[in-house]
């Protein structure tokens, strides 16, 4: 069962940021009252980045992960490597959504009920500091997902056949053919 832990926890995680993704971000911004004023706001983007990849993209990896066990049943997948993948996706998830696009977010929300949607698609409205300043941070959030995508990608490649020998988990050793 421990060749299927990391796969059944990115299974975990495609029902975590299901639940959040479409189902609380997305019926934040679909009902017909709140579609009005949040139609192509960055309260858009909280729920595409959440939908998308959080269903559909930590699915992918998993299955890819369960075809990997297929091909190579006596390959190990690296802890490092697996736990730096799992954490830096869902972290970087999470900050990108929490430290800037849900804050701008609420930011055009506001001004969007208070001065009407034509100001919050300005250049006047969108070049505020503050605005500049979120759309920066998220940066911590990309830098933090890419160490995971590449961490996941990496995993991947050293598991296909040829790449590497698949190792034995007491002895270490090659197994002929893995």
């Amino acid at each position: 069962m421990e060749e299927l832990n990391w796969p059944l926890l990115l299974f975990v995680a495609v029902s975590f940021w299901n639940m959040l993704g479409t189902g609380v971000f997305g019926f934040m911004i679909n009902p017909p009252l709140a579609l009005f004023y949040l139609q192509g706001l960055n309260t858009t983007p909280v729920h595409a980045h959440a939908a998308l990849f959080g269903v559909y993209g930590f699915l992918a990896l998993g299955f890819t992960l369960l075809v990997l066990r297929y091909i190579r049943p006596h390959y190990r997948l690296h802890q490092g490597l697996m736990m730096t993948a799992f954490w830096g996706l869902n972290a970087g998830l999470a900050l990108m959504i929490f430290s800037s696009l849900l804050p701008i977010g609420f930011i055009q929300f506001h001004a969007s009920v208070s001065q009407g949607l034509w100001y919050v698609r300005s250049e006047e409205f969108m070049q505020q500091p503050l605005l500049q300043t979120l759309r920066w941070v998220r940066t911590f959030g990309d830098v933090v997902f890419i160490v995971g995508a590449v961490s996941a990608a990496l995993q991947v490649v050293l598991g296909l056949p040829g790449r590497t020998p698949a190792f034995t988990e007491k002895a270490g050793l090659p197994i002929p053919g893995g």
